[in-house]
């Protein structure tokens, strides 16, 4: 996926949740889109307002709400702290894992900012970021590979980050031993600008090569358990 200007921090952050969203619901994960979960949470909390102490009870049990409100919060929590990582550190790729553990997923996503303009102002507004977040997905639907994965269960969803060893990292827990997975599907997204000519966009493969004194992978400890139906969630 290549831009025709500079590419920040900010816009590499907004790829990387857009395209945490994105796999969410076409992999299955998700009964709706993630926008659409987000609406349908606020909505039954805006509606529990004024209920009886009894309704409330009721509906605390209700198995699909409360499964839908952890993914949301779960998400919020890791889209907060990816947003706050790629502003205050350069990120070099990040990696999205589809199943139980992170050596032997059902499948993997290899996101390699090859785009960073250090040192140079770049237009980050809303709507650049909304613009490059809507070419990711283009992409991302035209892919053939991506096209042809078979479908999956719901399962766990596992994020890691690659940057720099020497840089200040919380929240995230380094993993100086994890390596890219070999087993299960893959997908590998390239985000680069004009100037930088590499692979095609979008295309199945391995991660590039860095030098293992340069960069290290950090996990999210948060894990996003996708879940199935949606039969009882409404109001």
């Amino acid at each position: 996926m290549t831009f025709n200007e500079g590419v920040g921090q900010s816009i590499n952050s907004r790829l990387l949740r857009g395209c945490i969203e994105y796999l969410l619901y076409q992999r299955q994960q998700l009964p709706i889109p993630y926008h659409e979960l987000i609406k349908l949470v606020e909505d039954q909390e805006k509606s529990c307002d004024g209920l009886e102490a009894g309704v409330l009870a009721r509906r605390s049990f209700n198995t699909e709400y409360k499964k839908a409100k952890k993914v949301y919060e779960d998400v919020e929590c890791l889209f907060d702290h990816i947003n706050k990582l790629f502003l205050s550190t350069k990120v070099n790729a990040a990696m999205v894992l589809l199943g139980s553990t992170p050596v032997s997923p059902k499948e993997h996503y290899f996101v390699d900012f090859q785009n960073v303009n250090e040192g140079k102002t770049v237009d980050s507004s809303p709507r650049v970021c909304n613009s490059a977040c809507r070419k990711l997905i283009r992409s991302l639907i035209s892919n053939q590979e991506l096209g042809s994965f078979k479908e999956i269960s719901p399962t766990s969803m596992l994020v890691f980050i690659q940057v720099s060893r020497s840089s200040d990292i919380e929240w995230f827990q380094p993993k100086p031993t994890f390596k890219p997975p070999h087993r299960g599907q893959s997908c590998k997204i390239n985000v680069r600008t004009t100037s930088y000519n590499e692979q095609p966009a979008a295309s199945e493969g391995e991660p590039p090569e860095h030098s293992i004194d340069e960069w290290l992978w950090f996990q999210a400890p948060v894990i996003i358990r996708g879940y199935r139906h949606r039969t009882g969630v409404g109001p």
